[in-house]
């Protein structure tokens, strides 16, 4: 029998709610394709929108920011010039013009003199600041610090993590410079201290959120003997009692009293400030009640300081090595059962400026026209102080709060605070939140929940999500201001961010499907929904980010999957074709086109966070790199396997740039969970007319492949050349 040419047809989407067997006929498996009318062609690529530059300045930062993106708005503004913004854990940032700004607001600014210490040939700078209440990675921007420290360092107008903490009065900064002398007590500069870092990883029980970060207790010793050697840095510190100390753990000097003159040895080594606090010096070694440590700098002279010390000797661990306790760098345990939340923002338009919410934070307000330099976002201080999320009501304009502070009489704004609470300011002022006869401020308390997830606005009404239930939020005037109608139950929201607006109907992900709303609540058939939720990696519920792409009329979800902590897939769902397809990513957030040319997306890479345009026209890498493409179908046979397959001819049929080529792999096997036969591959490009093959097999699949630099492929039918060839 002659082989005869069929045609094969398959199902547009990704359909892997069975086995690839069972899937006959469809497309099972794929990475950054898409479907048009039907057929599958590959995604286009991205492109970083703001190059990364060297080094940091305030107010303009490179296109590397700090922390992952958690939020993304665009808009224009009243001149027409178009913003985005974007929220971290670390720090809040606006792009226009072509630049990107850090806009994170300042919650403390307190003018300080002899408040530097530095060691030579250290990057190591110690920052005073009496009772500063920071936390090791918060940020600190000085400004007014015209002096120069340490002989070579400037620090006006600029930003630092702060990269220890050496107790409640004392903390550390790393700089670029290796400081040229040691100076005790030097410099005078304006300490603007960002609100406090966040965290980008969710945890059970303990972490760096359940207490201070650097919060083990420090091994306090007196001093008997402090010895220096000539032209040498280590220093031998003899302690009156057992120190407990280790190579690679520090000390700090620190004066028995604000007014104690600190000691000098070896000539030239003074290793403490006069302020409380000092630089920190590495221990080398340990000898019994000894403490060998090296002073950064060449001691002048030799001997030995055995009286006058002024000082203690403070010890912090830099790893536990008994096993018990908590060591200098070590989460603190809040106890079995408790989770501690991750970072997360909530970004929406007041007119052409910005309103903004950190979880669990109070509200801040971003004023385009702002005169200061650096214009940055700043509190709104007579709003709730504890607000889990916000968005602002269409026309009426009315602020409003997910999971705040309720309104009580002697409290008035921040009262207990109620996760189940919906509050809103008075109409068009974002600065009243106090109910009264004369204004339109007022709150509900959901049922049906433990928590407010998150909030959509949509066509007649805003979406309100509780972890269980939606609701309708409809503006209906004096006196209630707001009507509340419950849409659904057992259909929660799985994140502040997984839900979208689409043409007046809303979609989104819960905990275990996905849902729409048109006026009844629906649970989306979704031929991928077991490989999404099987694999979603439900810690990172939060992390899970909406968007539309509406050039090519699809909702995205990106999502952290498997072990990873980061968005790492994404899942696609066209509401005009009904498809579903999925993939790899790195985005976090994701925003239509309607303010720039193109989607804009922001990323974790292994070389930093960047702001994207995604798929601007023409562009088919990612940055010039070669970004892999490829669809597979699920398995077919003939006679439903009673015949074995001779297989000998495809014709294919697909497009493709000149000079690029595809990859065709036919996969013949005995049976459904038999291993591979023998994979015939073939490279095809646009020469190609016919491949020539043999092969065999009860059943078999296909895969079409790209991985050539700036290829653009789309995918048609494909005629395969099979006769039957037998049973055995």
């Amino acid at each position: 029998m002659t082989a005869t040419l069929a045609k094969f047809d398959f199902k547009q989407g990704f359909n892997r709610e069975s086995t690839q067997y069972a899937e006959e006929g469809k497309w099972y498996d794929g990475n950054r394709v898409r479907f048009r009318s039907g057929k599958p062609e590959n995604m286009r690529g991205y492109t970083t929108k703001v190059p990364a530059a060297s080094g940091k300045t305030m107010p303009t930062v490179s296109g590397d920011f700090d922390g992952s993106a958690r939020a993304l708005l665009a808009w224009r503004d009243n001149d027409n010039i178009k913003r985005a913004l974007f929220a971290t854990p670390d720090k809040v940032y606006e792009f226009n013009g072509g630049n990107l700004y850090d806009i994170t607001p300042i919650t403390t600014t307190v003018a300080l003199t002899s408040c530097f210490g530095t060691s030579v040939g250290t990057t190591r700078v110690c920052c005073s600041d009496g009772s500063h209440g920071r936390s090791k990675g918060d940020y600190v921007y000085f400004t007014s610090a015209s002096t120069t420290i340490g002989s070579n360092i400037l620090l006006n107008n600029s930003v630092y993590a702060i990269t220890s903490i050496i107790d409640l009065n004392s903390f550390t900064i790393s700089v670029t410079n290796t400081a040229a002398a040691t100076s005790a007590t030097s410099g005078a500069a304006n300490f603007n201290y960002y609100i406090a870092t966040g965290t980008s990883v969710q945890t059970q029980g303990l972490g760096y959120g359940a207490g201070s970060y650097n919060a083990a207790d420090p091994t306090s010793v007196g001093l008997s003997k402090i010895t220096a050697t000539g032209s040498n840095a280590l220093v031998t510190i003899s302690c009156a009692a057992a120190h407990g100390g280790s190579a690679n753990d520090f000390i700090v000097f620190k004066n028995t009293s604000i007014d104690s003159v600190a000691a000098t040895v070896g000539g030239n080594l003074n290793l403490t400030k006069s302020a409380a606090g000092g630089p920190e010096f590495p221990i080398v070694s340990v000898n019994g009640t000894q403490v060998i440590i090296s002073a950064a700098a060449n001691a002048s002279a030799s001997g030995d300081v055995t009286s006058g010390f002024n000082m203690t000797a403070l010890i912090y661990k830099q790893a536990d090595g008994s096993g018990s306790g908590r060591s200098w760098d070590e989460a603190a345990t809040l106890g079995e059962g408790v989770n501690l939340d991750l970072t997360q923002w909530s970004l929406d338009n007041w007119g052409e400026d910005v309103i903004l919410n950190r979880k669990g934070g109070n509200i801040f307000y971003f004023d385009v026209d702002a005169s200061t330099s650096p214009t940055r976002a700043t509190s709104v201080t007579t709003s709730p102080v504890s607000v889990n999320s916000i968005i602002v009501s269409p026309n009426d304009r009315h602020l409003i709060a997910l999971g705040c502070n309720q309104y009580e009489a002697s409290a008035t704004v921040s009262g207990a605070f109620n996760p189940m609470l919906v509050r809103w300011s008075d109409q068009d002022d974002r600065t009243t939140w106090s109910p009264a006869k004369e204004n339109t401020a007022g709150e509900v308390v959901l049922t049906d929940g433990t928590r407010i997830v998150g909030a959509k606005r949509s066509k007649n009404a805003i979406n309100v999500w509780t972890d269980n239930s939606l609701w309708l939020m409809q503006f209906v005037g004096p006196p209630f201001t707001f009507k509340f109608s419950q849409a659904g139950t057992n259909c929660g929201l799985a994140g502040p961010h997984a839900s979208i607006d689409y043409n007046g109907v809303t979609y989104w992900m819960g905990y275990d499907n996905f849902y729409s709303n048109s006026g009844q609540v629906t649970v989306l058939d979704c031929s991928v929904r077991k490989y999404v939720f099987d694999n979603l990696n439900t810690t990172y519920y939060d992390k899970i980010y909406t968007g539309i792409n509406s050039e090519f009329r699809e909702i995205v979800w990106l999502y952290a999957s498997g072990t990873s902590t980061e968005c790492n897939k994404y899942v696609i769902y066209s509401p005009e074709q009904g498809y579903w397809i999925y993939g790899d990513t790195f985005f976090t957030t994701f925003r239509d086109r309607e303010i720039f040319n193109n989607t804009i997306t922001t990323g974790a890479t292994t070389t930093g966070n960047f702001l994207y345009d995604n798929e601007p026209d023409n562009v088919y890498t990612g940055d010039g790199s070669t970004l892999v493409s490829y669809i597979e179908s699920g398995d077919f046979d003939i006679q439903d396997g009673n015949e074995l397959m001779f297989m000998n001819r495809i014709i294919p049929d697909f497009d493709l740039n000149d000079s690029k080529e595809l990859i065709i792999k036919v996969s013949p096997k005995q049976f459904p969970e038999s291993s591979v036969v023998t994979t015939v591959s073939k490279a095809i490009d646009n020469t190609t007319k016919k491949i020539d093959f043999r092969a065999r097999g009860r059943q078999a699949k296909i895969r079409v492949s790209c991985s050539s630099n700036g290829a653009n492929w789309e995918w048609g039918s494909i005629r395969l050349a099979f006769q039957p060839d037998g049973r055995r």
